[in-house]
């Protein structure tokens, strides 16, 4: 059974225009041009039609798992909550990003795993989420543990992408130590327990077993045929070790060299959307914009925002930025789409899924999502 959705700006890929998008069952059919809406078709009016977004790194469900320090919430309930909290920003496809690191605010991260992971399966399973949820394995190369974490979840059908990353105190995300305990005492660290846990953290790095971790997970990436990113890279030398592991993208670099060597790699680069946003990378890094601004930017991420994706790729197209619409959407939907093998989303196109997005642009700039669907279905 077809159906049409109507609106006067809607955003394929090359352009923006009026007109209907049909669909049959859970795909477009086709796009036609159209100054008003049909007598039987959805009228989106002025408000934009966009197709869903593609977030591959979020840590929303871990937010939710443990909404306080020290306070776990029912696995299936912060399932649920993250869900809904992706769907209304528009996110339609979901890439759980769960780090296999050590502790986070009293969360040991290893332990945690596991009931997240069968909360989100069981969730779908029972037909309880909105979105579709795919997995994204964090993989941190200093962690003892990180193989026997990986070991169970490998052949999970949702795991369809892996990322290296490695945060040990003084290089990469965390190069200035200062800066990380500003940081640290802003939450209520003493100098003793900063010192605790700088040396804990440190330690690890001291091991062999990251260069053995690394080589681990490549080999389980490419033996999967599951996309692997960089996470944090620094130097051009990161981004080469990154390159010859087969990296397809680097996943917030914090240096313009290294997102500059990614571009000349051909590797997409993943900034944070509430990086973007707020004007700044919370940790001191490379800004979102200022990779936007070098034409080095390819795909935003929610990372801890859900709206903030939508918000940013709007952002792109206002001073000084200027992008066009399809180019800003680009960055949420189609390109991180692709990059992760999705071929089936992404673009508002005959043959695609029909995720699509009903935008309202409120005064002072910011987008609404007003009504979304997954798979041609009405989800919020």
């Amino acid at each position: 059974m077809t159906h049409k959705i109507f609106s006067r700006h809607i955003v394929t890929p090359d352009r923006v225009h009026a007109g209907h998008v049909i669909l049959d069952g859970d795909t477009i059919l086709a796009v036609e041009p159209a100054e008003r809406a049909a007598a039987n078709a959805f009228d989106c009016g002025d408000d934009l039609l966009i197709p869903g977004l593609v977030d591959i790194h979020t840590d929303n469900l871990e937010k939710h798992y443990q909404p306080r320090p020290g306070a776990l919430w029912d696995a299936l309930g912060a399932a649920l909550a993250h869900d809904g909290q992706c769907i209304t920003a528009g996110i339609t496809t979901v890439f759980d990003s769960l780090a296999l690191h050590g502790q986070k605010d009293g969360l040991d991260r290893g332990d945690a795993l596991g009931p997240m992971i069968e909360a989100v399966d069981r969730a779908g399973d029972e037909g309880l989420l909105r979105a579709e949820h795919l997995l994204h394995l964090r993989c941190e190369v200093t962690n003892p543990r990180l193989a026997d974490l990986i070991a169970p979840h490998i052949e999970n059908p949702r795991l369809r992408l892996m990322s290296v990353m490695d945060h040990t105190p003084g290089q990469r995300q965390t190069a200035n130590l200062d800066r990380l305990k500003d940081r640290m005492a802003r939450r209520g660290a003493s100098p003793d327990e900063m010192e605790l846990l700088l040396a804990d953290r440190t330690s690890w790095r001291d091991s062999a077993v990251a260069p053995e971790n690394r080589a681990h997970v490549v080999a389980l990436a490419h033996e999967h045929a599951i996309p692997l990113m960089s996470h944090d890279d620094e130097s051009i030398a990161h981004v080469e070790e990154s390159h010859d592991d087969g990296c397809i993208a680097a996943e917030f670099p914090v240096t313009l060299a290294a997102a500059r060597t990614a571009k000349n790699y051909g590797m997409m680069t993943v900034m944070g959307g509430p990086n973007f946003v707020r004007g700044g990378s919370h940790s001191g890094n490379l800004g979102a914009r200022e990779c936007a601004a070098e034409g080095l930017l390819d795909i935003l991420a929610s990372d801890y925002v859900p709206l903030s994706m939508l918000r940013a790729a709007f952002q792109l197209t206002e001073a000084p930025f200027g992008w066009s619409l399809p180019a800003a959407i680009a960055t949420v939907a189609r390109n991180p789409a692709r990059i992760t093998g999705l071929t089936d989303r992404g673009d508002i196109a005959p043959g695609q899924r029909a995720d699509l997005v009903q935008v309202h642009r409120a005064p002072g700039g910011w987008p609404v999502p007003r009504a979304v669907w997954v798979r041609g279905r009405r989800a919020a």
